[in-house]
């Protein structure tokens, strides 16, 4: 086996799924994962603020983001709008991101 097959991208993107249909929206949120310099430094960062919140964290590991509106607005991607959905009420994609984020597949490469 080629090693270069099991070795950990920085970024995925984590296609966000409907909930009540099981299928996957166009909706795609890019994010560090577990392995990268840039989750390391969040969560140093997070250690050491006084106000340590997993969302700051969930937002600091967030890239950016395809396709997303909310009330038929398209939201440009910055900390406030990351807020604004990952605390968005049934917490659909902020619950979605996390996992994706903890999964160490989703930034293996694709075989």
């Amino acid at each position: 086996m080629d090693l270069s097959l099991l070795i950990a991208s920085d970024t995925a993107d984590c296609v966000i799924v409907d909930p009540k249909t099981n299928e996957a929206t166009n909706i795609v949120v890019t994010c560090y994962g577990v392995y990268s310099d840039e989750y390391q430094k969040a969560i140093k960062k997070r250690e050491s603020a006084k106000d340590s919140s997993s969302m700051e964290l969930l937002i600091d590991l967030t890239v950016g983001w395809k396709n997303l509106s909310y009330e038929g607005k398209k939201l440009e991607f910055n900390r406030e709008n990351a807020l604004l959905v990952y605390s968005m009420k049934g917490m659909v994609v902020k619950n979605q991101v996390e996992a994706f984020i903890l999964e160490q597949n989703n930034f293996l490469p694709k075989r």
